[in-house]
């Protein structure tokens, strides 16, 4: 199965036990995650959603009192994350710090270290040796805890850096796990505790301040900031038809988002998430692009009012829209179909962009069909 990342926060509570000290905060629970800091001690909050050289980025944050935490948190929310962690600062010389890492092989667990650890490991490449668990110069039932956990929850691959070790305590400063995602239903961790190894983009990011202040749902990833077909997509079955279809016929390349509306967003809501995947589309460097709007057969989502949303978005730049010869395929179904697919066709004629417009009269996936044909022709 596929190894995943485990959130720095997980991983730690893991490997370390009760003994760890660290604080997971998210944006939805900040003041009451807050309040668990204490007040008499200087901690380091940083983003804790599996990126990488956090600190070249500015996503950490040292010697923050429990009465700056909420600031400085909502100041890296503003980057587009939201899950954090906030452990109390540990002193030391750099000239502690220590390199390990353990995987899982297939002729046992293979164990990587260097007494040049932190940023220092990235200088000194010559100095990180092989080792077996017996050998490692490190205390023992250090590793034979790391040993323990990694079978009993599923973890592939362990790396610690900097660890501190003195006398016979080691510290974990910082911690990357990945485990065996088919271990999720065996082990202490969920699939809440993953995590993706990478930056949102702006228009990621401002889709999941829409999603969390609203009760309907939004999502939106980048797939390809090149693509020449952009999908806004209702309701997540459809979605996943829609794409998969795009796969299908070998043009999963030309793709350049996934995501979907659905929960009856209104018409404000819908129009600034299509603003947002606009605003993407227009950053693509395809020589040739298709919109497609498109879902399934909604229960509750009225068609009109969340067109209207789609209209008011697409008429504040149909005329770029038609200036690079981008054409809309749409196909939708459900409360007051036939009033916001008439809108809609009326919409996209009056302006050039007319590609299709079809109810649940057709096939899901021939519009789909119809956006990539556009595309090649």
């Amino acid at each position: 199965m596929a190894r995943v990342k485990l959130s720095e926060y997980r991983a730690k509570t893991l490997l370390v036990g009760d003994d760890y000290q660290g604080t997971s905060l998210s944006l939805e629970g900040l003041s009451k995650d807050v309040a668990k800091l204490a007040t008499d001690t200087a901690y380091i909050i940083k983003v804790d959603q599996g990126i990488k050289k956090r600190g070249k980025q500015g996503l950490v944050r040292l010697n923050v009192s429990a009465k700056n935490a909420q600031d400085t948190i909502k100041e890296l929310a503003e980057k587009g994350f939201h899950r954090f962690i906030a452990e109390p600062m540990f002193t030391h010389d750099d000239s502690e710090e220590r390199y390990v890492s353990f995987e899982r092989t297939r002729d046992g667990i293979k164990v990587l270290y260097s007494e040049h650890g932190g940023v220092s490991v990235e200088e000194n490449p010559d100095s990180v040796q092989e080792y077996s668990l017996e050998d490692v110069p490190l205390p023992k039932h250090f590793l034979q805890q790391v040993h323990d956990v990694m079978n009993t929850q599923h973890m592939s691959f362990v790396e610690i850096n900097p660890l501190v070790v003195r006398n016979e305590a080691c510290t974990l400063l910082d911690a990357a796990v990945l485990v065996d995602s088919a271990g999720e239903y065996v082990s202490s961790w969920t699939g809440e505790d993953i995590v993706e190894a990478r930056t949102p983009t702006d228009t990621e990011a401002a889709i999941a301040v829409l999603n969390d202040n609203s009760p309907a749902a939004f999502t939106f990833r980048i797939l390809n900031p090149d693509g020449a077909l952009w999908l806004l997509l209702s309701g997540g079955g459809a979605s996943i038809t829609i794409a998969d279809e795009a796969m299908n016929q070998g043009k999963a390349h030309l793709i350049g988002n996934y995501g979907e509306y659905s929960g009856g967003p209104s018409t404000e809501e819908t129009y600034l998430y299509t603003k947002e995947v606009l605003k993407q589309l227009f950053e693509s460097n395809a020589p040739k692009k298709a919109v497609v709007i498109a879902g399934g057969v909604a229960n509750f989502t009225d068609v009109k009012k969340t067109f209207k949303g789609v209209i008011q978005a697409l008429s504040e730049v149909s005329g770029r829209l038609e200036e690079q010869g981008v054409k809309v395929f749409v196909r939708r179904g459900g409360p007051n179909e036939k009033e916001g697919l008439a809108m809609m066709e009326s919409f996209l004629k009056e302006h050039n962009l007319f590609g299709s417009v079809h109810g649940s009269d057709i096939v899901l996936t021939d519009v789909v069909t119809e956006g990539l044909e556009y595309i090649d022709a």
